[in-house]
C-alpha cells in the first residue's frame, strides 16, 4: 500500500495548471468546451514543433509501437463470469431495503408461494445451481406457463395473460386458463422443446384463422381475447428493415460474425446490428425498438407521422425502392405484376394494374415502388 500523503492544490493553482497543461475531457467524440491546455500537444499537433533528433526519436517510437501491435498474437476467447465466495451464507432481510435495519435470517430456497409445502433449502454452494434447477423443475407451476405465454404472444400479438411479466394478483387474468395449462403441460412433456411448441401452435386451426370479422363473434368478444379471428400485426423494426432490404435484393444473409455498425453500407440482417445503449439507431427507435437500458416484456406499437415521413422520404427507403425496380423486367404490365408478387405474394387485380400504369406514366418507377412499399399490405402481417 502506498504511504504517500496526497494534498489538493488550492483552487486557483489547480485552475492555472488545468488551463496550461491538462488534456481536455472528451464526451461522445467531441472535445470539452474548455479545450486542451496551452502546453498540451496531442499526437497530431506535437510533430510540427519537433525537428532533428527529437523528430527522429518520435518516428522511431511510433515504428516500435506499430511493430509491437503487429507482433501481438490474436486475442484469445474469454468469458466474463462470476466466481462464488469461499464461504456462502444466508443473509438477514434488509427491512424496507435498509441495509442498516436488519431482520431475521432468510434461508436460501425457492419462493414458498410456488410450493404446497415448505421448499427445500439450497445446499449446493451459494445456491445458484439449486435456483436454476428449481426454475426448470417440472413441479414449478410458473416457468412453463410464462414461457408458453411469451411464445403465444409472439405468434398472436397478445399473450393469453396480457401482462407477460406479472402473473400475480395485480396482473391480468388469463383469457383461457385451460389453454395455457395445456400448452405448459405439453412443453414439459416434450422436454421443454420450444420448437415442438411452435409447431403445435402454428399447425393449429386457430393460427390458420383469417382476419375477417364475424358480426356474431364481434358482439360477444369485440376485443378478440378468445382469438376467434387473426389479428393484423405491424412488422417490428427489425422485420421491417430486413423486409425492405430483402425485396430490393440487397439483404446480406451471411450468418454469424461480429456486430455491424449502422450506416448506409450495412445490409446485414438487423439481428447482427450493433445496439448502443447511448445512441440507438434512428430507424429502430422510430419504429418502437425497446430501450436497451431496461428489459421489455413486449413491444409498444405506435403510429406517428414521423414513421410515415421516414417511409416516404428517407434515403434508406429510396435505395431499396431503386433496388426493387432493378429486379423488375418485361413490359410495364408485367413489371407491375412482378412488384405485387415480390411485395405482397399475390397477383394484382386489373384495376391495380391500371392504377400502376397510370402512376408510372405521370411519375417514374422508383416513385411507384416507394408507393407500394408504403402500403399497409407490405408493413402489416395478416
Amino acid at each position: 500500500m502506498s504511504q504517500a500523503n496526497l494534498d489538493s492544490l488550492p483552487i486557483d493553482q489547480y485552475n492555472l495548471w488545468r488551463d496550461m497543461f491538462e488534456r481536455a475531457m472528451f464526451d461522445a467524440g467531441q472535445a470539452a468546451k474548455s479545450g486542451d491546455g496551452v502546453y498540451f500537444y496531442g499526437e497530431k499537433t506535437i510533430e510540427r514543433f519537433l525537428s532533428g533528433e527529437w523528430k527522429r526519436r518520435l518516428v522511431s517510437l511510433r515504428k516500435e509501437l506499430t511493430d509491437a501491435k503487429a507482433a501481438q498474437a490474436p486475442q484469445y476467447p474469454f468469458l466474463q463470469t462470476i466466481k462464488e465466495g469461499k464461504n456462502p451464507r444466508d443473509l438477514r432481510v434488509a427491512i424496507r431495503g435498509d441495509a442498516n435495519n436488519r431482520g431475521d435470517v432468510a434461508p436460501r430456497h425457492m419462493p414458498s408461494i410456488l410450493y404446497k409445502s415448505d421448499p427445500k433449502p439450497f445446499t449446493n454452494g451459494s445456491g445458484r445451481l439449486d435456483l436454476a434447477e428449481g426454475i426448470a423443475d417440472p413441479a414449478n407451476p410458473l416457468t412453463a406457463r410464462v414461457m408458453v405465454n411469451r411464445i403465444w404472444q409472439h405468434h398472436f400479438g397478445r399473450g393469453i395473460v396480457e401482462t407477460p411479466s406479472n402473473f400475480g394478483n395485480n396482473g391480468a387474468r388469463p383469457s383461457n386458463p385451460e389453454l395455457i395449462d395445456y400448452l405448459a403441460a405439453r412443453l414439459v412433456e416434450n422436454q421443454w422443446s420450444i420448437k415442438s411448441l411452435h409447431r403445435e401452435i402454428m399447425l393449429s386451426a386457430t393460427y390458420a384463422l383469417s382476419a375477417e370479422s364475424v358480426p356474431a363473434n364481434e358482439a360477444v368478444d369485440a376485443d378478440n381475447r378468445l382469438v376467434w379471428r387473426a389479428n393484423w400485426q405491424r412488422m417490428d423494426a427489425e422485420t421491417l428493415r430486413d423486409s425492405l432490404l430483402f425485396v430490393a435484393g440487397n439483404l446480406d444473409l451471411t450468418a454469424g460474425g461480429p456486430p455491424s455498425q449502422w450506416n448506409e453500407k450495412n445490409q446485414r440482417r438487423t439481428v447482427y446490428g450493433f445496439v448502443s445503449r447511448r445512441k440507438l439507431d434512428p430507424m429502430l427507435a422510430l419504429f418502437d425498438f425497446p430501450n436497451p437500458n431496461s428489459s421489455s416484456e413486449q413491444r409498444v406499437v405506435t403510429n406517428v407521422p414521423l414513421q410515415r415521413l421516414f417511409m416516404m422520404n428517407s434515403t434508406f427507403v429510396e435505395q431499396q425502392s431503386a433496388g426493387l425496380v432493378k429486379r423488375l423486367s418485361g413490359g410495364d404490365g408485367e413489371r407491375v405484376s412482378q412488384a405485387y408478387r415480390i411485395l405482397y405474394g399475390r397477383e394484382p387485380s386489373p384495376e391495380e394494374v391500371q392504377l400502376g400504369l397510370t402512376f408510372v406514366q405521370k411519375s417514374n418507377w422508383n416513385e411507384y415502388a416507394r408507393v407500394l412499399l408504403n402500403a399497409n399490405e407490405f408493413e402489416w402481417v395478416n
